[in-house]
């Protein structure tokens, strides 16, 4: 089983997401865009447009400061009958156990929207000495496996839980019974990459070798990368990279450690330069679980060794096939991230390699 819990390790990760927030103000109703629940928003939180499939809603908490924390609701299709007991364990090996520094809590009974329901409370900490406190509420309605996360700084825990067991206990499916499924492996999809023949005469720059039989075969990385027209450089505010980006893309977001960007071919760009090399792993550890590995490739990008990784996911939500791939560059705590529509990766890979390739980290 695979829990879609994209724990996203608070005050690093949190709003990197690809599209601006909007910000709730007293305590309002927040009602799911698909009408799929409901519940009551505390107040201070900043909602956005979740950026991975698996969230069905994203939010974070600000102080003059910065950010301190986020609050998820994750939904899981699930195929076959269990229990809530069942879920959550399986959730626990292999979801919650995979976070770094993971330090479980409680685990007590509740209920949601009058079904049966777990409230788990654990910490883990994404980065060395980064800390964070979290409390997890899990249950089951219909075919659905809602998880509803809260995570922050522990100073500001006590301050935000209260708020965060109100707004849990307001929640409401507007669909649905409480019918249990049995939390199993999901078939994963095939992302339907380009082959070695093109039907036009542009040039392929695949970013990936050949990925497994299953799938279509993924031309090798030339030696020699392509010129391509129509980039401009995005610098980083304080001068720790410079990436060349295609022209006409625009910042959906920015927060200290990175930006997000969208650009005119429906591509979404995240560039973050973390606390450190540490963590850039566990990001790419969780992604893996939740999309299907295609292949990887070693490139020189300036001084600097840059390893690609390609994967591939549907959203259930608009069946949409998504390529996303995931650079990272060895001894330094920077990484990016492009997710692109498979029907749009083969014209992307051209300006995906010259920006890998063209990346200056400080």
């Amino acid at each position: 089983m695979r829990i879609k819990c994209k724990l996203i390790m608070g005050i690093i990760l949190i709003a990197f997401m690809l599209s601006v927030g909007i910000v709730y103000g007293q305590g309002s109703l927040y009602s799911d865009p698909q009408g799929r629940f409901s519940f009551n928003l505390p107040t201070g939180w900043k909602a956005a447009t979740p950026y991975d499939s698996a969230q069905a809603a994203y939010f974070s908490y600000s102080v003059q400061q910065g950010t301190v924390g986020e609050l998820i609701v994750m939904i899981e299709e699930l195929p076959f009958s269990a229990s809530i007991d069942q879920y959550v364990a399986a959730a626990e090996e292999n979801g919650f156990k995979q976070l770094p520094g993971y330090t479980p809590g409680t685990q007590l009974p509740t209920t949601i929207f009058g079904l049966p329901a777990i409230k788990k409370n654990f910490n883990f900490s994404p980065q060395t000495g980064l800390t964070l406190q979290a409390e997890a509420y899990m249950f089951i309605s219909g075919n659905s496996a809602y998880t509803i996360l809260l995570d922050v700084l522990p100073d500001y825990f006590a301050q935000l839980e209260p708020a965060f067991t109100q707004a849990v206990m307001s929640f409401k499916v507007q669909s649905g019974a409480p019918i249990a499924v049995q939390p199993v492996p999901q078939p994963t999809p095939t992302i339907p990459v380009p082959t070695t023949t093109q039907p036009t005469p542009s040039p392929t720059t695949p970013v990936c070798p050949t990925p497994q039989p299953v799938t279509p075969a993924v031309p090798t990385v030339p030696v020699t990368p392509p010129v391509t027209t129509g980039m401009t450089v995005y610098t980083d505010p304080q001068g720790r990279f410079s990436i060349p980006t295609p022209a006409g893309s625009t910042t959906a977001q920015a927060t200290e450690i990175g930006v997000v960007l969208n650009t005119p071919d429906g591509a979404g760009i995240v560039m973050m330069y973390t606390l450190g090399e540490q963590y850039v792993q566990g990001m790419v550890a969780q992604i893996k679980p939740n999309h299907q590995f295609h292949g990887q490739s070693q490139l020189q990008a300036g001084n600097r060794q840059a390893l690609v990784e390609l994967y591939s996911k549907v959203n259930p939500q608009d069946n949409v096939n998504y390529a996303t791939v995931v650079v990272t560059y060895p001894g330094t705590p920077f990484m990016i991230i492009v997710t692109v529509p498979t029907d749009k990766y083969n014209q992307a890979q051209t300006w995906i390699l010259e920006m890998i390739k063209g990346a200056f980290i400080r």
